[in-house]
């Protein structure tokens, strides 16, 4: 018999006990999560420390890791906090703790000496030197930057000593791996801090110094002018090139998307790594899962810094916005066997007579003819579904409770 590969561990963001939920069910084999303080993605969700609890607790019944982020810069003043927060950490059983800011890594090693731990891509390391470093410091696993190219990765895996993690999906920033002053200094909320506005993402224009009320755009394409926005990351495509290299974690961005977007791309990293595994990553199956992705709400693909062929394919779109194929649509409540269908809870209007598209976990995306929208407040037919309620989609048959509904768009 034929022994299988072993590939990279699947790595996804959550930024709630719900999308946790989601992406232990879609085929994670860790997932990362913040708190209430100290990380990068403090603008909404997070865990509490009992929702960290239970969050790590449902992750390890399913075979699934958990690691926390700590990722934010420190100041002086607020180690005596942090002190108490982390003493609060160690009755919850984590797999490890991400961390960028070396005051914080000692904090950790003086007060949970047994965590693992693991260093952040904020702290921009490019080289093997740097892993080393970070390993004679006590680290676990190092978080490569973004900027790394393939021909320096593959001399950094041949030297390593500890794990090396990389991303491989998701928002790319204009800085090194995230180390950005643009939101602080144009809106006072700063990045490092959690509190990110993405100033980079916004449109621009010139605006001479006599003429207070007049803007010039300076010309980029046809939807304005996006100086800053970069595209969005897609290794999907190199993957079995970087299965094989000896990486031990695949990375997600995305710790501020809905269970949609987790769902989606767990689903198709998890499906791709399988087949890597089992030797069937085939031409047709990359481009079967790169039509999947397709549906998911993102900017332009590129490979990055690691297969990039040209600079200008960073800043160079055709679309600088989101690309919206597909809606997103509801979510499952439950089962009616009155009406052979689930009940979903909507999060954007949908029609009857529409085709929904159903994600399951593991499983091929089916679809389905709406033909009968019932409201589960009162179990009257309606024609169209609004955001927030639960409706009954009819005749549909039996679905996962995890799947996600979507629906194409006209303009697609």
């Amino acid at each position: 018999m034929k022994k299988s590969k072993k590939i990279p561990e699947l790595l996804v963001p959550a930024n709630n006990l719900n999308t946790l939920k989601y992406a232990v069910n879609y085929g994670a084999d860790a997932v990362y999560v913040g708190g209430k303080e100290y990380n990068l993605r403090s603008i909404r969700g997070n865990f509490s420390l009992s929702e960290l609890e239970e969050g790590a607790d449902y992750a390890h019944k399913h075979g699934v890791k958990i690691y926390f982020t700590l990722n934010s810069i420190i100041y002086e003043n607020e180690i005596s906090v942090l002190k108490k927060y982390l003493n609060k950490l160690k009755k919850i059983f984590l797999d490890g703790i991400i961390v960028a800011d070396l005051g914080a890594m000692e904090l950790l090693k003086e007060i949970l000496p047994e965590i693992k731990i693991h260093i952040s891509t904020q702290t921009n390391i490019n080289n093997h030197l740097g892993v080393d470093f970070f390993k004679r410091l006590g680290a676990n696993r190092v978080n490569l930057a973004r900027e790394v190219n393939f021909s320096d990765l593959k001399k950094i895996i041949e030297k390593k000593k500890i794990e090396i993690e990389i991303f491989i999906h998701g928002a790319l920033c204009i800085s090194y791996s995230g180390r950005c002053m643009l939101s602080k200094y144009m809106t006072g909320r700063d990045a490092n801090r959690g509190k990110c506005t993405h100033s980079c993402r916004w449109k621009y224009y010139l605006m001479e110094q006599e003429r207070p009320n007049l803007f010039f755009p300076v010309e980029q394409d046809r939807n304005g002018t996006y100086i800053y926005n970069s595209r969005d990351l897609c290794l999907l495509p190199k993957l079995n090139l970087l299965s094989n290299m000896g990486i031990d974690a695949f990375k997600i961005e995305g710790r501020m998307k809905t269970e949609n977007y987790v769902s989606l791309t767990t689903w198709v990293y998890r499906r791709a790594l399988d087949h890597i595994r089992d030797d069937k990553f085939t031409e047709k199956e990359k481009k079967y899962l790169a039509g999947e992705m397709d549906k998911c709400s993102h900017r332009n693909f590129t490979m990055g810094f690691m297969f990039l062929k040209k600079k200008s394919e960073l800043e160079d779109n055709d679309n600088v916005g989101y690309i919206k194929k597909y809606r997103f649509v509801g979510t499952y409540k439950n089962y009616s066997e009155k009406y052979d269908g689930p009940a979903i809870n909507v999060k954007n209007q949908f029609k009857k007579g529409e085709i929904i598209d159903i994600l399951q976990p593991h499983k091929n995306p089916r679809k389905a003819v709406i033909k009968r929208i019932i409201s589960d407040n009162n179990y009257s037919k309606v024609d169209c579904a609004n955001p927030n309620d639960v409706v009954i989609l009819g005749n549909i048959g039996k679905v996962d409770q995890f799947s996600i509904f979507r629906i194409k768009n006209n303009n697609f």
